[in-house]
């Protein structure tokens, strides 16, 4: 099967015409038609029906029109992007972060002063998991990473710490109470919480499971939630409260009130993480602005 088997392929399926096929695809009638034949014959699958008037598309042929579609245009954004690289010093940048540290803050300067600084640079951001982040970063689809918890690196990895995050208590204003930074373990323990499974952020909930352990807080967990924004929404609605990071409150919401708690003296460490080995000078003028002196 040769990659002119599948343009053909979709030329006619989007024309439901032979002649028309071939004339967008600048062959001869016949040579179209043959290499139809030769796809089907070797994928072992009829894609189209033969009628009087002419091809029609069969449910294989969707099927199989669908998926191509979506793999020509991942080639096309391929080419888009490899042309943008050649057009310019740079190139492209790609980062990711989690989605509420892009509020407001350091990080948003950061990415800002680079995009004022380097018009011809192709900037790309990606919010995700840090699972899914560090993957994207491994398999080279990323330069870079902010994020909090990770696991341990391979020498291949560098790291610069960003900031120390405080973590508060967020809790339901329709409670219609205050809870004081001075509330007792006991107190805490009494309340409904809202938490983040394992499966959402392993490195982060290990950390957790030692610091309630240290804190001797039992959470009384009444929903787990996959991410902090869904945490916050649910603690908006009233289901309990919720221990996140305080860059959320950048946004306020009249049904969320938080506090920081006398006992929680523990930081969050926001880092960028990278990859010593890339030669992508587009990151190593981001990296200045992270680390200017």
């Amino acid at each position: 099967m040769e990659l002119r088997h599948l343009k053909y392929f979709l030329a006619v399926a989007e024309t439901q015409n032979i002649r028309s096929a071939a004339k967008k695809v600048h062959v001869t009638q016949p040579a179209i038609s043959r290499k139809i034949k030769e796809l089907e014959d070797e994928l072992g699958v009829q894609l189209f029906d033969r009628l009087p008037k002419g091809l029609s598309l069969n449910k294989a042929g969707k099927v199989y029109q669908k998926h191509l579609g979506a793999i020509f245009r991942q080639i096309e954004d391929a080419n888009a992007k490899v042309r943008q690289f050649a057009k310019t010093e740079y190139g492209s940048l790609a980062l990711g972060a989690p989605d509420f540290i892009l509020w407001q803050g350091e990080v948003t300067n950061q990415i800002n002063h680079f995009r004022i600084d380097n018009p011809q640079v192709e900037l790309e951001v990606f919010s995700d998991s840090p699972v899914v982040l560090l993957k994207r970063l491994e398999l080279e689809q990323i330069d870079g990473t902010f994020i909090y918890f990770y696991p341990e690196l391979t020498a291949e990895y560098a790291t610069k710490v960003i900031s120390e995050d405080r973590l508060v208590l967020a809790y339901p204003a329709s409670w219609e109470r205050e809870i004081s930074s001075a509330i007792s373990i006991d107190e805490l323990n009494q309340l409904p919480a809202i938490r983040l499974p394992k499966s959402a952020d392993p490195f982060y909930f290990e950390w957790q499971e030692t610091l309630f352990q240290q804190l001797g807080w039992a959470p009384q967990t009444v929903q787990w939630a996959h991410g902090e924004n869904t945490m916050l929404g649910l603690v908006a609605a009233g289901y309990g409260v919720a221990i996140v990071n305080e860059r959320h409150f950048s946004r306020h919401s009249d049904q969320v009130r938080y506090t920081s708690l006398d006992m929680l003296s523990q930081r969050a460490s926001l880092s960028f993480v990278y990859k010593e080995t890339s030669d992508n000078p587009a990151l190593t003028t981001f990296l200045k602005l992270l680390d200017p002196a």
